[in-house]
């Protein structure tokens, strides 16, 4: 059976009918655990660069028995509420991002705090070639009140930014972040169903139990979205509460 069309609801407009049928499906699911890291920029530097009407990009090397990529860690903060932004990996051309996008994934404003922080952001590629150029790209999304902003490695190099996402501009610092493998090893942090369409986040506290759960699904407008939260409580090991 193909999985049907579906659409998501929207924050203060009633159920309507479709709604159910993304239920009646199977659903391409890939499980991100938290993998090895193979590159990392760690070191802070002095600035951020934001999303406000350019495109982004950090450029990272695989290591040399590195197959895959499940997920990169950016140093953000977000400034007031823009719209999702767009996240992608691209392949390398003569030193800039291609055209070439391997996997793009969309996060909402909710996934980023006023203070910077490392943020998970699932991108599974299950084929990246060993010792090989490629880039972290965000896509412009906010205003000058409205953005999300990258913090500034301690690096002179490895950063571009273009205003149309074609013809990019190499810059003199590079971004903070760290990028993963797909080792299967616990704990499992993300989901990613239906080409990103509905991704989830889940924290773990240090006795393996579930901490919190983030999760994200694309609505059927222009930049709609439906986005939850939710900790959970424990007596001991027992779990007594979802809020």
């Amino acid at each position: 059976m193909s999985t049907p069309q579906w659409i998501a609801a929207t924050s203060g407009q009633p159920p309507l009918a479709a709604q159910i049928n993304q239920f009646l499906g199977t659903h391409a699911i890939t499980y991100v655990y938290t993998g090895a890291a193979f590159s990392s920029q760690t070191t802070a530097g002095s600035g951020t660069v934001n999303s406000n009407g350019q495109w982004i990009a950090q450029s990272f090397t695989t290591g040399a028995s590195t197959g895959s990529l499940g997920r990169v860690a950016p140093v953000l903060a977000v400034t007031g509420f823009p719209a999702p932004l767009t996240v992608q990996i691209r392949t390398n051309n003569a030193g800039a991002p291609s055209g070439t996008v391997l996997v793009s994934t969309v996060i909402p404003p909710n996934w980023g705090n006023a203070s910077p922080a490392a943020q998970s952001i699932p991108l599974p590629v299950a084929a990246l070639s060993p010792s090989t150029t490629y880039w972290l790209v965000m896509q412009p999304t906010g205003d000058a009140s409205n953005f999300f902003a990258f913090s500034k490695s301690n690096q002179v190099a490895g950063a571009s930014t273009s205003s149309d996402g074609t013809s990019w501009s190499a810059q003199a610092y590079g971004l903070m972040y760290t990028a993963y493998d797909q080792t299967a090893a616990a704990p499992l942090v993300h989901t990613w169903e239906d080409a990103g369409a509905r991704i989830t986040a889940l924290a773990t506290n240090a006795n393996a139990t579930p901490g919190a759960l983030e999760e994200y699904t694309v609505g059927q407008g222009s930049g709609q979205y439906v986005y939850s939260y939710r900790t959970f409580g424990y007596s001991g090991t027992t779990l007594t509460s979802l809020a």
